[in-house]
């Protein structure tokens, strides 16, 4: 039997002058602040480092290509060091960055003449060149200037 009444002990109802709230009202205020608190507890114990793990998670992704770009450029810098260490390496950086030749060389121009416009204004300098080049045309014309109209070539 004494297992019994220790039983009754935990289950009967407790006066209402010795509960630690008497109304009601203030029992549910305490119940919602204890909710409240217990929210604030797990936002702090749960929520606020998974947020962290996730941001960290982006932060160190980040990280790692920008560390993979950077050994890429490091790699083709290296590449760079190892074959300017050669003397063929030097003699192409000297022929491309500073323009120099070897002896007996020659520099060559090989760039397209521009697409010029071939209507010109009538007005006076232009006349002058109109003049020019239908005097050319018929030059051309006649088979006489083995060029054309190249303004490089003499007529």
């Amino acid at each position: 039997m004494p297992a019994r009444s220790l039983t009754r002990e935990f289950t009967r109802p407790v006066p209402r002058d010795v509960r630690l709230f008497q109304r009601s009202s203030t029992r549910m205020f305490f119940f919602a602040a204890l909710v409240v608190l217990a929210g604030i507890v797990g936002l702090v114990l749960f929520a606020f480092p998974i947020n962290d793990y996730f941001n960290q998670r982006e932060a160190i992704a980040k990280r790692e290509s920008e560390f993979v770009a950077l050994e890429d450029a490091n790699e083709s810098l290296q590449n760079d060091i190892q074959r300017l260490q050669t003397p063929n390496g030097v003699r192409e950086a000297a022929r491309r960055e500073l323009g120099y030749l070897m002896p007996g060389e020659k520099r060559l121009a090989l760039l397209d003449n521009p697409a010029f416009p071939t209507t010109l204004p009538e007005a006076w300098p232009y006349s002058v060149v109109n003049s020019i080049l239908a005097a050319r045309s018929q030059w051309a014309g006649r088979g006489n200037s083995p060029g054309g109209l190249d303004p490089l070539q003499a007529p």
